[in-house]
């Protein structure tokens, strides 16, 4: 993250482990929330950020920070409103995705293209960036896993102009709180919710 010009980064941290130590020590802002669930911890990012872009990236050492400053710039040259990296079209290195995990990627990101009549090829990428303006006043009815997808549903809603970039993708550092079954469910609900109501 030190080789990225960022104006501030902030970590959202829970753990029990040196993760708040070391961040703070490079100079990042750490913010301790108790509440769980991944996109808790996403929305308490964003409700401490005050930048006018806001980027997303998970902290498992699977996405590479270099593709930041490539997910930022159609945002800074006004192209667009939200940039998603795209895992499955750009490098994924062998063993970063299972083949259960990738096959689940690309039927919720179909159903979710089918739905929202625009084509999304990697919904639940973890590497994205936003105009922190369409972020405010938005409220969720699941703040875990399906977080991102919700929250992507919700900016097509309000007009979002989206792009997408190719990014790498490295096997995780840790073990996952990924549960395939259940949260994969949980985002198919949640996108049908999102179609049915306004």
């Amino acid at each position: 993250m030190q080789k990225v010009p960022f104006d501030e980064i902030i970590v959202v941290d829970s753990s029990n482990d040196d993760t708040p130590k070391i961040a703070k020590s490079l100079g990042a802002r750490v913010i301790c929330e108790i509440r769980k669930g991944y996109g808790r911890a996403l929305q308490t990012g964003v409700e401490n950020a005050q930048g006018e872009i806001v980027v997303f990236i998970d902290g498992d050492g699977t996405y590479d920070p270099e593709d930041i400053m490539r997910i930022v710039k159609p945002i800074l040259n006004g192209e667009c409103d939200v940039v998603l990296g795209d895992r499955l079209n750009g490098r994924l290195y062998l063993g970063a995705m299972s083949l259960i995990n990738r096959v689940g990627n690309i039927l919720i990101s179909l159903i979710f293209s089918v739905l929202f009549l625009r084509w999304i090829s990697d919904t639940q990428c973890g590497l994205r960036a936003i105009r922190r303006s369409l972020l405010r006043g938005l409220s969720y009815r699941d703040y875990g896993m399906p977080y991102v997808t919700e929250q992507l549903a919700k900016l097509i809603k309000r007009g979002a102009r989206i792009k997408i970039v190719p990014v790498t993708y490295k096997p995780r550092v840790g073990t996952t709180k990924l549960r395939r079954w259940t949260d994969g469910l949980r985002i198919l609900k949640v996108i049908f919710q999102e179609r049915l109501s306004r």
